[in-house]
């Protein structure tokens, strides 16, 4: 079985695909692969024989060939995987003038000695040679390459938007500059499969099998954009392989990218491009100068390469490429000699095989360790305790993430019932509004402008939607009415309720329309709205006049029988020969005050229902003592309380004066008290008067059924009755009230209702008082 590492990266492709194709089977090799492997941990991992084969970058190889401190060798190169057309790009164009040495830049990097890693050093020597800065570089994994791009302390990146897809978004300067570095068509080879030497010393025919199948590969890749079903992406699966890539991005790019065929994949190369780089950066970097020619030695794959085209198994041992290297080819000094059964020495090969296991995930690999006191040993206890606590504070964060995600899971399950239940919600708000029988329009408090309006709105005014939004409420709404009421943009954050009543509406066909508006605020997202609803008055005003007819019939009717019945009562009264005792003259005033005030409610009733007719006969209006008139009031009623137990509590205290007429301020206390009679079946009622801050206070209270507090706004309104079973045995007409009110405010008082179910109502009215001596 061979372990081979890869990256996550499009550059690991061809071994990807060799795999699942099946390629290395049908050379006789078992292959398992370990996908995401970084760079910086493959090499150690391969020098120590930890697995067999390998994805390094190029110079990575170079850069360990050249500094081999050994006469073995360790790491041993295969085919090049991936050649890449490589460019700088940016988030943003920047000038050679806005960088400064007083910021530190960052630069990810696939390696530090990578390919990349020199073609950035070569760009920002040439594209700012006078003004050097400070560049960390970074070694970042494929797939956290567009997280550390888009920090704000990121310089730039070099690569191409084939092996990283999200540049195409981005800056790129080979468009804009004229650089030598970025001139050069061609394709610099990048990554390269290595084998360990392990590897090659045992299973030398298995590596040449893993060496034909990664040649099969690129062979399929490069003809991938000539087949006629290019469903590469979906066949191999890859997105288990590369899940951080946008899946149809690399399907666009592996079906008919033009650098395919141009040979990004592909096992022949030209170590020739590389020596730019080399020859400024690389050399400088390992402190030696070395000539083009040996480093094409190290890059020469010919021999391999021609031992691959019968692709046939082979023993990759009989290669030159993997002898074993003698004493004479080493281009370092000789080999590092270290005392025989040194305790440093064996610490430091266990220290070095305990980090290749944390390397390959083996986290509770430990040194082994006795009781002695020797410094080694004392060493590795010290060490076995930092990796017991680093192992602690890493169990801890797996439980700490593990508690997260299952957090994360239950508000994203949370998230999507509050977003199924918000769609929900505004679909139903959206089908209500746009279906209501009310012509209604959402306005924008800021400016007027209306955003939306229903269906009804559009049938009563015949605008379309696209005439709504041009256009502004008060391009619908004829005068000032509204401007003169609501100023938009001005207090948005207080409530506002605002009625019109007859206002004309201009329609799309140029006629005007009577409606009833209302004006409503409400709060969508941060912005303040109005809900104007438009009510044709029609219909109000139709109702309005049938109600005024039948009341004024009504009273032209009433007039000549009360006529003739106050006529006959005054001839009853005026005639002494009658045998008349003094309880039936009792009764013949209480039935004239009671016709009297009979009369007054016939003459008023065309008052309270319009304004367009007015009583112009002269008001007699006077100065009394309320106590007289509440005192007739409660004699004229008293046949009410007839065979009810019900008890008085009276406190009126005379003195006090009011200006009016006498008899519209008897209507007041008459329907009170009549009320207070009517709705108390048993216990008190109590009247009384006082004076408070300057005025003169009357109450009406009693321990009555009480006033539902949902109708409590309503009970002063003209032939408003609460809708009760009780309402209906009693009877009415619903005027009382509406009658009260109405004398109240040509008195200058104030009423106020104070009222609990099953326990009765207690009714306060406030007048001026009256000084009779000014």
């Amino acid at each position: 079985m061979i372990q081979i590492c890869i990256t996550s990266r499009l550059s690991s492709l061809p071994v990807v695909v060799a795999y699942k194709k099946g390629y290395f089977e049908e050379f006789g090799v078992k292959v398992t692969l370990h996908v995401n492997t970084h760079h910086k941990a493959i090499m150690p991992l391969l020098d120590a024989g930890r697995v067999e084969a390998g994805e390094v970058p190029t110079i990575a190889y170079l850069q360990d060939s050249f500094l081999k401190k050994s006469k073995l060798k360790r790491i041993y190169k295969g085919i090049y995987l991936y050649h890449s057309p490589l460019s700088f790009y940016s988030r943003f164009q920047f000038k050679p003038e806005d960088l400064t040495r007083n910021k530190a830049y960052i630069l990810p990097v696939p390696h530090q000695y990578s390919v990349e890693r020199l073609f950035a050093e070569k760009f920002l020597e040439e594209y700012a040679p006078k003004n050097p800065v400070k560049v960390r570089y970074i070694d970042t994994p494929g797939f956290l390459e567009e997280k550390e791009f888009l920090k704000p302390s990121c310089l730039g990146l070099v690569s191409d938007p084939f092996s990283s897809p999200f540049l195409r978004n981005f800056q790129d300067f080979a468009n804009t500059l004229d650089l030598p570095i970025l001139e050069s068509k061609s394709f610099y080879p990048s990554t390269l499969l290595a084998f360990s030497g392990d590897a090659v010393l045992k299973t030398g025919r298995e590596v040449s099998g893993v060496l034909l199948a990664v040649k099969k590969a690129i062979d399929l890749l490069q003809n991938t954009n000539q087949l006629s079903q290019g469903n590469l992406w979906e066949d191999l699966q890859l997105s288990h392989f590369y899940p951080h890539l946008r899946v149809g991005e690399t399907k666009n790019l592996l079906n008919s990218h033009p650098l395919i065929q141009k040979g990004i994949f592909s096992y022949k190369g030209d170590a020739t491009t590389l020596y730019p780089l080399l020859k400024d950066v690389y050399f400088r970097l390992i402190r030696r100068v070395i000539q083009p020619d040996a480093v094409k030695a190290a890059f020469d794959f010919d021999e391999i390469l021609s031992a691959l085209e019968p692709k046939k198994i082979f023993d990759v041992r009989k290669l030159n490429s993997f002898q074993e290297p003698k004493e004479t080819k080493l281009h370092a000094p000789s080999q590092i000699n270290y005392r025989k059964l040194n305790a440093v020495r064996h610490l430091i090969v266990d220290v070095n095989s305990v980090v290749l296991d944390i390397l390959q995930g083996n986290y509770n690999s430990r040194l082994n360790s006795d009781e002695t006191l020797q410094l080694d040993n004392r060493v590795k206890v010290l060490v076995n305790s930092m990796l017991d606590s680093f192992n602690a504070k890493l169990e801890l964060q797996r439980e700490e993430i593990t508690e997260l995600e299952n957090l994360i899971s239950i508000l994203e399950i949370k998230l999507d019932r509050s977003a199924v239940d918000l769609q929900y919600s505004e679909e139903k708000y959206r089908y209500l509004f746009e279906f209501s029988r009310e012509a209604i329009a959402l306005v924008d408090a800021d400016t007027g402008s209306i955003l939306e309006a229903n269906n009804q709105f559009r049938l009563l005014t015949g605008y379309t939607r696209g005439d709504i939004t041009k256009m502004n409420i008060e391009d619908i709404i004829l005068g000032n009415q509204v401007s003169n009421q609501l100023r938009f943009g001005a207090d948005l954050s207080s409530d506002t309720m605002l009625s019109l009543p007859d206002v004309e509406i201009l329609a799309k066909d140029g006629t005007k329309l009577e409606v009833d508006i209302s004006f409503t605020s409400i709060l969508l997202s941060p912005k303040k709205r109005y809900q104007v609803q438009f009510r044709p008055n029609s219909e109000r005003k139709e109702q309005e006049r049938l109600q005024h007819e039948f009341i004024s019939n009504v009273s032209h009717e009433l007039r000549s029988p009360m006529t003739n019945i106050r006529g006959y009562l005054e001839f009853f009264k005026s005639d002494a020969t009658l045998p008349f005792n003094n309880e039936h003259k009792n009764m013949l005033e209480v039935i004239d005050k009671n016709a009297k005030r009979l009369s007054f409610l016939i003459e008023n009733l065309l008052k309270l229902t319009t304004s367009r007719e007015k009583d112009k006969e002269a008001e007699v209006v006077e100065i009394f003592d309320p106590v007289t008139v509440i005192e007739d009031v409660i004699h004229m009623n008293s046949h009410l309380a007839k065979g009810k137990p019900i008890e008085w509590d009276l406190s009126l205290k005379k003195g006090y004066f009011l200006r009016g007429i006498k008899f519209e301020f008897s209507q007041i206390i008459t329907n009170l008290y009549v009320n207070a009679l009517k709705y108390t079946f048993k216990g008190k009622i109590g009247i009384s008067i006082r004076e408070t801050n300057g005025k003169i206070e009357i109450t009406v209270e009693d321990t009555g059924i009480g006033i539902d507090p949902n109708f409590k706004n309503q009970i002063f309104d003209r032939f408003f009755r609460i809708p009760s079973s009780d309402n209906k045995k009693i009877g009415g007409t619903g005027l009382g009230l509406s009658i009260v009110k109405s004398l109240v405010d040509k008195m200058s008082g104030e009423i106020f209702v104070e009222s609990k179910m099953g326990e009765g109502s207690k009714f306060t009215i406030y007048f001026p008082k009256v000084n009779i001596n000014a």
